[in-house]
């Protein structure tokens, strides 16, 4: 998948070439910017199991178990060149977070106070997580000499994550200290997944060579699921890779450098 990604945006930048020559010979101004910004992202649900045996008694205790993405605060930074007045190339290092919040709940209690105690202890567990998508892709834009200028935009890339979307674990007092149940095992810590963004806004302009940007997108993630109880506790459970829809609203602020001709920036 990076690969093709970056064969894709290769491709992409050589389709710009002609663009800039033919910017040149009419007189467009060539924009780069750089973007810093700002804002929030909302949740989503990720994974749910209703019946989770938990073989640590007999009878043998049925958890019903859920992890969700948490909303949190988001930071970005872009560049993107335009070579004449409306199609650009956008590259963005965006921070969405993807940090988790467990539930828990006894479907079936034999009684075990080591389980309730696990299952008490994944209710409203939250796992904080540092995810960054990495992406690039076309921008098309209208107005731009103007005081309102909306665009659009397609970003194509990878999602680097530091989280384990699998990994469930719950707690229970021993007889000298806590104890660790494992309900659902990884063996990655960290996952590299595609990614993609759709996203639309428009910048006004505040001064000579900056500008502000408001931005509204939809981040497009890959992330492993769950997809079903595992036959034993302690193991990696079923999972697939499934694409969840993360929407966000951002603000930033831009520099501009524009080149005239016959100057540089």
């Amino acid at each position: 998948m990076p690969f093709r990604i970056l064969a894709g945006a290769a491709l992409l930048i050589v389709g710009l070439l002609p663009a800039t020559a033919e910017a040149q010979r009419t007189g467009d101004q060539a924009r780069l910017i750089f973007t810093v910004s700002a804002g929030g992202v909302g949740g989503k649900q990720l994974w749910t199991v209703d019946r989770q045996p938990v073989q640590f008694t007999d009878p043998i205790d049925t958890l019903a178990l859920g992890r969700r993405i948490r909303s949190t605060l988001t930071f970005g930074f872009a560049g993107t060149y335009f070579p004449g007045e409306n199609l650009g190339l956008s590259i963005e290092g965006f921070l969405v977070g993807l940090g988790f919040e467990d539930s828990c709940r006894l479907f079936f209690s034999s009684g075990s106070g080591a389980v309730a105690d696990a299952c008490a202890f994944l209710q409203g567990n939250k796992k904080p997580a540092t995810s960054v998508m990495l992406t690039a892709g076309p921008v098309f834009r209208v107005n731009s000499r103007k005081a309102f200028s909306p665009y659009a935009r397609l970003n194509l890339g990878v999602l680097f994550s530091t989280q384990s979307p699998l990994r469930t674990i719950g707690r229970f007092s021993g007889d000298s200290a806590s104890v660790d149940l494992i309900i659902y095992s990884d063996d990655r810590d960290s996952r590299v997944e595609p990614a993609a963004v759709l996203a639309a806004g428009f910048t006004v302009p505040v001064a000579k060579g900056y500008q502000l940007r408001w931005e509204a997108r939809d981040n497009i993630v890959g992330v492993q699921q769950v997809t079903g109880a595992s036959p034993q506790v302690g193991a990696i459970p079923p999972h697939q890779l499934e694409f969840k829809h993360l929407f966000s609203l951002t603000v930033g602020f831009d520099v501009v450098l524009e080149r005239r001709m016959g100057r540089r920036y």
